[in-house]
């Protein structure tokens, strides 16, 4: 598989969870009609900062050796 198609499926991927999680905002404040772009902005920006909060992943407080 190239690159391109990597990428292509990556970004397929995050779009369609992007579609996923607006769907579910939108149905969680009853569906209100006309505010398609509302929802699918304020669930990207909900993804980029959950990704965000998970990166760097933080180091293990074990014991070192």
């Amino acid at each position: 598989m190239s690159d391109s198609n990597r990428t292509s499926d990556i970004e397929e991927d995050l779009e369609r969870r992007i579609q996923e999680r607006a769907y579910l905002l939108w149905e969680a404040e009853g569906r209100p009609a006309g505010r398609a772009d509302e929802y699918w902005h304020r669930a990207r920006e909900l993804m980029e900062a959950e990704t965000r909060s998970a990166y760097p992943p933080t180091q293990s407080r074990g014991h070192r050796t």
